[in-house]
């Protein structure tokens, strides 16, 4: 249970998450038809400069589609982007405009060349909130002077909960929110706590008011 504060406080905690969310779908889809890929490159977009370019998608469900191959990619079924934030970098509007930023270019990329939005899309934002329990070790956690003097010094348990309502309420405009937490134990003297944010399914209509809101080419390089 500890291994996952070890993980959030020395570094960032998306892709141990992603991996073992995937882990579980890949066991769940056995003897189905579908397969799960981590950092999936199966389809190409276009890069800035016109050139085709592989596209980079944190989980992908896809059909399983005999030998591999970017110009006939098998269909998707479901995609899922993570991203991490800590909670002490989630207070402001300006902090919560960024994570929206971060969301919508998720989403904006999970376009192929030709437009196709490969739905149903989710995005998931974990907040990881450390709180101080007795001797911290600063010389080998992340970020650890701007969790110490942002209130988390001090138990600050409402900064988590702003932090999650922020999200929630600045992405919820996008499709439908859920909330929760996951302890994460205890490690390098503090306790980690992993709320999350998981937005999603989000329609394809979404997708093409995000491209054209932004004025972005209907994909992005990765």
């Amino acid at each position: 249970m500890d291994e996952l504060a070890y993980l959030a406080l020395t570094s960032q905690v998306e892709n141990p998450i992603r991996d073992r969310v995937a882990y579980q779908l890949h066991l769940r889809l056995q003897g189905t038809p579908l397969d799960v890929g981590r950092e999936w490159t199966g389809i190409d977009t276009e890069g800035k400069d016109g050139t085709v370019v592989a596209r980079r998608l944190d989980l992908a469900i896809v059909e399983r589609w005999g030998r591999r191959s970017r110009r006939y990619p098998p269909p998707v079924r479901g995609v899922a982007e993570f991203k991490a934030v800590r909670t002490c970098s989630a207070q402001s509007t300006g902090d919560l405009t960024r994570i929206y930023k971060m969301v919508t270019a998720d989403i904006i990329k999970c376009r192929s060349q030709y437009g196709d939005v490969l739905s149903p899309i989710h995005s998931v934002v974990l907040l990881p909130h450390a709180q101080v329990m007795g001797r911290v070790a600063e010389h080998v956690i992340k970020d650890v002077y701007k969790l110490l003097w942002t209130g988390q010094l001090f138990q600050a348990d409402t900064m988590r909960e702003k932090a999650v309502s922020g999200v929630a309420a600045r992405l919820e405009p996008l499709g439908p929110v859920r909330t929760g937490m996951i302890d994460g134990g205890k490690a390098l003297g503090m306790h980690v706590t992993l709320p999350y944010v998981i937005l999603g399914p989000i329609m394809s209509d979404t997708v093409d008011a995000l491209v054209n809101k932004w004025e972005l080419p209907a994909v992005t390089p990765p």
